[in-house]
């Protein structure tokens, strides 16, 4: 086996220890980042934890919504991201019932629950961010 080989599959099984490991855990590792990708506020990232704009730190409400996001991961897996997705294409980001039950879980108004974009956007929502999903 060359060297390159065995780096790759090195990697892949820390990367499915810590996959299985995180799935489990009920207190993933919170990352604080100036700029996350897509003009988001937060995203969970598993198997690493969530990550959140340094914006939003001390934010529950918005920490809620995202620990939501980890407790459905952890709940169903690979399938939740493969039934996001879907999700996401079938109704899109409004009407995607895992952001629903998140926004619900984190207070969000009952218009802000199916209109989040435009409530973050105006500053209505539990996370303000002009630029969201821009």
């Amino acid at each position: 086996m060359n060297k390159a080989l065995k780096i790759t599959v090195i990697f892949i099984l820390i990367f499915f220890i810590v996959w299985k490991l995180q799935r489990f855990n009920k207190n993933p590792t919170i990352f604080y980042v100036k700029k996350p990708f897509g003009n988001f506020n937060g995203y969970i990232l598993p198997p690493f934890g969530v990550v959140i704009k340094n914006t939003e730190k001390g934010n529950t409400d918005f920490l809620t919504h995202e620990l939501t996001h980890w407790a459905q991961w952890r709940e169903n897996g690979v399938l939740f991201l493969i039934d996001y997705y879907n999700q996401q294409n079938k109704n899109g980001y409004k009407l995607n019932k895992y952001e629903i039950e998140a926004r619900k879980k984190s207070g969000e108004s009952e218009y802000c629950q199916t209109n989040y974009t435009e409530c973050v956007r105006s500053g209505d929502a539990k996370a303000h961010n002009p630029n969201f999903r821009k």
